[in-house]
């Protein structure tokens, strides 16, 4: 994060200090150029050394083919929920809620069916230095007041540690398989282009806030919706296709009304439109890096081949036998589920998707309201000049 606001920082100053040169020393006087010429090509010269630092990173990181080994069993002694992360690079319900029969294989707990709406968790022995620190959290806190739980009061229970859990989760793992350093540059530069578009439009255009909403938005597409990337090697390539080229749609209706409200030159629209550009093709290409270290690589590797493993091996007696003797799948079922290969009869147990529920709706109502201020502050100042400039024609 430090090195990420250096960046930006340095970016910033470098810019603003070359307007106010620019501004400052009489240009025009001494070469017969004018400041909006000047502050054009300043603009253009940052964008082509932006693409030309661009491609080179998209080269040198770009995703390569993962080379894949035969496994039988997790690498490393990987916990469903490290598999998880690893494959996908983001920590999601099926992760956390396979360590419920993880620890059942494990003999950490006994799960026990009364009936069809009620299942049981006992716990058989307390955690130890066996688990990994996630999993003592998560292990000791659904024990913490009872030996038995009830799987129904688990989303009570885990609610108030579930981003804990997922912050651990990811710590356990990031630094063992992914670069931060290439993570963070690819950051960079898609807030670096978003940041150039809404100075852009917002200072030379004439697009006021709702530029600032715009960017912001193209921010949040280009950083969202390149999450599904990752999922490439868990989902069906048409799943990640769909979402991803209607965030590619929407990026396209935002940038154009943006385009539309910021008009006020040529050297305007010409900059705004080479911003946007610039910003769409690092939302195209950044998803195409490929963020995991040598180390995680090979893990994905083996990954795939354990994922490869179950798909011809065992998936054909999972979809048969796993209702009448679960207990045989126990070492294959929580990383079937992760590896999105199936989700016969284990996935009842996915009680984090409760909670999850829960806080998104949180999350899109405080969006919501943020979303309807903004506009309904713009709408009103957008009328307060209009009924102003009407004022001052009537009289």
């Amino acid at each position: 994060m430090k090195s990420f606001l250096k960046i930006v920082f340095t970016f910033a100053t470098i810019l603003i200090v070359s307007l106010i040169i620019i501004d400052i020393v009489s240009i025009k006087k001494f070469l017969g150029i004018s400041f909006a010429t000047i502050t054009f090509y300043v603009f253009i010269a940052l964008f082509i050394v932006y693409l030309v630092a661009l491609l080179t990173f998209i080269i040198i990181n770009r995703r390569k083919k993962i080379i894949e080994i035969v496994e039988f069993s997790a690498p490393n002694d990987m916990t469903p929920a490290d598999a998880g992360f690893v494959i996908d690079k983001i920590v999601d319900n099926k992760d956390v809620s396979s360590l419920l029969i993880y620890w059942a294989q494990k003999k950490y707990l006994s799960i026990i069916n009364q009936n069809e709406k009620t299942i049981i968790f006992k716990k058989l022995k307390n955690s130890d230095e066996n688990m990994k620190e996630y999993e003592k959290i998560f292990f000791d806190t659904m024990f913490a007041k009872n030996d038995e739980v009830n799987l129904n009061q688990l989303p009570e229970i885990i609610s108030p540690i579930s981003n804990q859990l997922v912050y651990k989760i990811k710590e356990e793992n990031t630094q063992k398989y992914f670069s931060s350093k290439v993570t963070n540059i690819s950051i960079c530069f898609t807030l670096a282009i978003t940041s150039a578009l809404i100075f852009i439009s917002y200072f030379l255009g004439n697009g006021g806030n709702f530029s600032i909403y715009c960017g912001l938005v193209i921010f949040l597409i280009s950083t969202i919706f390149s999450k599904i990337s990752s999922k490439v090697y868990t989902d069906k390539r048409i799943k990640g296709i769909i979402p991803y080229l209607s965030g590619i749609v929407l990026f396209l209706i935002l940038a154009i009304i943006n385009l539309l409200f910021s008009f006020t030159s040529l050297y305007s629209i010409i900059l705004i439109s080479v911003a946007s550009l610039l910003c769409l093709i690092t939302y195209i290409l950044c998803p195409l890096i490929e963020y995991r270290n040598e180390n995680g690589k090979k893990v994905l590797g083996s990954l795939l081949g354990l994922k490869h493993y179950i798909e011809v091996a065992e998936k054909e007696k999972i979809e048969k036998l796993v209702q009448d003797e679960p207990e045989l799948f126990y070492s294959v079922l929580p990383y079937a589920y992760v590896l999105n290969i199936s989700n016969k009869w284990i996935e009842q147990f996915n009680f984090v998707k409760i909670i999850d529920k829960k806080n998104k709706k949180e999350l899109y109502s405080a969006i919501g309201c943020i979303l309807v201020f903004c506009v309904l502050g713009e709408s009103f100042s957008i009328l307060s000049d209009l009924l102003s400039s009407f004022k001052t024609k009537k009289s």
